[in-house]
């Protein structure tokens, strides 16, 4: 565990982040406005990054070939990484790194406090900590990395309540596959419930020009983030965040039907960041612009 000694770094901060990766990142969710996770893109020279401890919980996703070494915990590693190997340091653990040549990778960050908040429905009382993981190759958490990857070079569209729910998700896996206790997380198989979700509906299509945040869709519900995003899934059969883009997307024929309203007026009560990403969003969903559907 880190002393007061040890340099502790946040790597959701770019100013901190740059006392150990003094390269600038190529992709960064800094502007994307979520809470609980972070994903930065890296093509970084070969460096070596002394001993350091970080406040967040950290992956790391290789992208191509470069020989690794990291000391982490007082154990330490050196191979040969290659695409989709990533290393686990958990919060406030102290670690070294050095790599022979450029290597380029995902970092992912997902802070200590949401995920004790997760865990806490299933093992109340007891304390979780994460294993550190030099190399371990998991789909389940690739797939959430593309994903956040791909909603940042896409605009951050769907706003916070598509970052939240990738964290949730993301917290869930580490949970069950790399903490020193196992977590038992229960499973349902009939959703939300008539009323519950109705409720959720309802808050959903009373905020939408809001950037609607996954905790108080769930505090309304009365359920945590997980068994939300879980049971809605169920119930409606898509996430949370697509349900939103889909009704937004609805209100928006609407709204169009009324010529003294332009597309950007629209895509702001909507709650669009702006007329791209609306419009990015309609032609994907409907199969035309917003404009091509008003001239019909």
């Amino acid at each position: 565990m880190t002393d007061s000694k040890t340099l502790l770094v946040n790597l959701t901060k770019q100013e901190e982040s740059l006392q150990i990766l003094p390269q600038a990142p190529i992709l960064s969710s800094q502007q994307a406005g979520w809470e609980n996770v972070s994903i930065i893109h890296y093509r970084h020279p070969a460096h070596s990054i002394a001993e350091h401890s970080l406040t967040h919980h950290v992956l790391a996703i290789a992208h191509n070939q470069f020989q690794f070494e990291a000391r982490m915990d007082g154990k330490f590693s050196s191979q040969l990484v290659d695409n989709g190997v990533i290393q686990l340091t958990p919060a406030h653990v102290n670690q070294s790194l050095s790599w022979d040549r450029e290597g380029e990778f995902l970092i992912v960050t997902l802070c200590p406090k949401f995920v004790e908040k997760v865990a806490y429905e299933s093992v109340k009382g007891n304390v979780i900590e994460f294993i550190p993981q030099f190399s371990i190759i998991d789909p389940i958490i690739q797939h959430i990395a593309k994903a956040l990857k791909a909603e940042i070079e896409a605009g951050c569209n769907t706003g916070r309540l598509f970052g939240e729910g990738a964290a949730t998700m993301l917290a869930v896996r580490l949970l069950q596959a790399y903490a020193n206790r196992k977590p038992v997380i229960r499973e349902y198989a009939d959703g939300l419930g008539k009323d519950r979700l109705k409720v959720a509906i309802d808050y959903i299509n009373a905020h939408l020009e809001q950037n609607i945040k996954l905790a108080d869709i769930a505090e309304v519900v009365g359920v945590s983030q997980y068994y939300f995003c879980h049971l809605f899934k169920q119930s409606i059969g898509m996430a949370p965040h697509k349900y939103l883009t889909q009704q937004r997307i609805e209100r928006a024929k609407l709204l169009l039907k009324n010529k003294e309203l332009s597309i950007v007026e629209i895509a702001i009560a909507c709650g669009f960041a702006d007329q791209s990403h609306f419009t990015k969003q309609f032609k994907r969903l409907v199969g035309i612009t917003p404009k091509a559907m008003r001239s019909q």
